[in-house]
């Protein structure tokens, strides 16, 4: 288990190593994701312009509607 552990180890080093390479000169360091402003899309109510490919593997339907059992008595 050693061995093949530290194969896996050489192959994470190589990738660091080749990380190293990449000219970062002018990149700002990014310290968190709360950083950024996210884009934002119309919140709208569609039907996935699809339907029918949505349920194309549904195993029980109606109409336009998955069926699945009922669940409360």
């Amino acid at each position: 288990e050693v061995t093949r552990l530290a194969g896996e180890l050489n192959g994470i080093l190589g990738w660091i190593e080749q990380l190293n390479e990449v000219d970062v000169e002018g990149v700002e360091p990014l310290t968190g994701g709360a950083q950024i402003a996210l884009r934002l899309r119309q919140d709208a109510v569609t039907d996935g312009a699809y339907p029918e490919k949505v349920l194309a593997n549904a195993p029980d339907r109606a109409g336009s509607f998955f069926s699945v059992p009922k669940v409360v008595e």
